[in-house]
C-alpha cells in the first residue's frame, strides 16, 4: 500500500478502517440476525413464563396470609364478621397487581402452547371479585321467647338498616317491649338470633351491648331518683364514651338549666327526656325508643316527631321506635313492622302499613 497523496514526507499514513474490496449486500446479513431473534423468542418468553409462575406461588402466599391474619381476627367475638369475603383488602390489590402484568404475555405473538400454561395457572389462582351487599345494622333472625306457655315472640324477623328510622308497632301484648328486651340482652332468646354489625349479641352482657353502640329508653321510666338529672346523664357517658360530654347532651335535650335539679322532682315528661339524653351520651349507633310519646300532649308529639329525625341525623343515628302513637310512628318512620300476639303480621312502607288488611283488623278486629 503506498503512500497518501499530499502527506507530509516522514509521517506514516493511517491504517484504513475499511476495506477498500467490493461490499456484498448486507440483507442477508440482517435476515440472519432477524432469525436468530426468532430462535431467542421462544427461550425470552419461557423465562419470563417462568417469572410469572414464580410471581404467582407469591400471590398464593399472600392470599393465604390474608387468610390467616382473617382466621385470627374472628377468634374476638365481638369484632367478628361472618360474612366478610375469603381474602383481605390488601390480599386482593396484590393479587390483581400481580394479574395485570401476567396479561401483559397476551399481547406477545407467540406459539399458543407456549402460552397455554399461564393462562391454565391464571384461571386457577384468579378469580371475579365477590361484591356483598352491605350488611343490616341490626338484624332479629326468627327469634322465640316463651315465658312458661306463653309465646311473647313466635319467630319474628326484621331488620334496621344503618341510618333508618324503623317502627316497631302492633297492639298491646304484639311482643314489642319484649324484643327490645332480647336486643339489649334483658332476655335470652328460646330460638333464634339477633346480629348487630353482622355478629350476633346472644354471647353480649347487657352492659356490653351498651360498649358496643346500643341504648334505649324503657316504656316505664327508668332513672336513678336520688341523682341529680346531670348525674343521671353521666352514668350514660360512664358506660361509653362518646364526643359529648353530659353537659353538651343536655344542652341539645334543653335540659341544661335544670342539670343540678333531683330527677325525681321533675314532671314525667321531663324525666322521659332525661333518659333519651342518658341513652345519648353513651354515643350509640342503634337508639331503641320505647314509646317516647308517652305522656305528652298532641303539641309535644308533633314537636317530638321533628326531634326525632333531626336526632338521627346530628348523631347519625339508626332508630328503631315503638309507639302506640300512630301518627307520630308514620310521620317519622322509613319502614315499619307490624306485631300481633308475638307474630310479625306485616311490614312495608308507613303508607303500604297503613292498608294492610291484616293490620286494620289487629286493630279494629274483623269485620262481622
Amino acid at each position: 500500500m503506498g503512500r497518501a497523496t499530499g502527506a507530509p514526507d516522514g509521517v506514516e499514513p493511517p491504517e484504513r478502517l475499511v476495506d477498500d474490496g467490493t461490499h456484498g449486500p448486507l440483507v442477508p446479513q440482517r435476515r440472519n440476525a432477524a432469525d436468530r431473534e426468532a430462535r431467542r423468542l421462544p427461550h425470552l418468553v419461557a423465562a419470563r413464563l417462568a417469572n410469572a409462575v414464580a410471581e404467582l406461588r407469591g400471590v398464593d402466599a399472600a392470599v393465604s396470609g390474608a387468610q390467616a391474619e382473617q382466621r385470627a381476627l374472628a377468634v374476638d367475638e365481638d369484632e367478628r364478621l361472618d360474612d366478610l369475603p375469603d381474602i383481605g383488602a390488601d390480599g386482593v390489590g396484590s393479587l390483581l397487581c400481580r394479574a395485570r402484568r401476567i396479561r401483559q404475555f397476551l399481547d406477545l405473538d407467540v406459539e399458543p402452547q407456549l402460552v397455554q400454561p399461564l393462562l391454565e395457572a391464571l384461571s386457577r389462582r384468579v378469580h371475579p371479585l365477590r361484591v356483598f351487599a352491605p350488611l343490616p345494622l341490626l338484624e332479629v333472625d326468627n327469634v322465640t321467647k316463651r315465658f312458661g306457655g306463653i309465646v311473647a315472640l313466635d319467630g319474628v324477623s326484621f331488620a334496621a338498616e344503618p341510618g333508618e328510622i324503623v317502627g316497631l308497632i302492633g297492639p298491646n301484648g304484639a311482643g314489642k317491649t319484649t324484643a327490645f328486651n332480647v336486643i339489649t340482652r334483658l332476655y335470652t332468646p328460646d330460638e333464634g338470633d339477633v346480629r348487630f354489625e353482622g355478629a350476633s349479641l346472644l354471647g353480649t352482657s347487657p352492659s356490653g351491648v351498651i360498649r358496643r353502640g346500643i341504648a334505649r329508653t324503657f316504656q316505664n321510666v327508668e332513672l336513678f331518683k336520688g341523682m341529680s338529672v346531670l348525674d343521671n346523664v353521666r352514668v350514660g357517658a360512664h358506660a361509653r364514651h362518646g364526643e359529648q360530654s353530659a353537659e353538651d347532651v343536655l344542652f341539645y335535650v334543653n335540659l341544661h338549666s335544670l342539670r343540678h335539679r333531683p330527677a325525681a322532682e321533675l314532671p314525667y315528661g321531663t324525666q322521659k327526656r332525661i333518659e333519651l339524653a342518658r341513652a345519648l351520651a353513651s354515643s350509640p349507633r342503634l337508639l331503641l325508643l320505647d314509646e317516647p310519646a308517652g305522656g305528652l300532649s298532641h303539641e309535644e308529639v308533633d314537636q317530638l316527631g321533628a326531634f326525632i329525625r333531626r336526632m338521627r341525623d346530628d348523631y347519625e343515628l339508626t332508630v328503631l321506635l315503638v309507639e302506640h302513637h300512630m301518627g307520630l310512628v308514620m310521620g317519622v318512620a322509613d319502614r315499619v313492622h307490624v306485631l300481633d300476639f308475638g307474630r310479625k303480621i306485616a311490614e312495608g312502607t308507613p303508607a303500604e302499613v297503613r292498608g294492610d288488611k291484616g293490620v286494620i283488623e289487629a286493630y279494629l278486629g274483623a269485620p262481622t
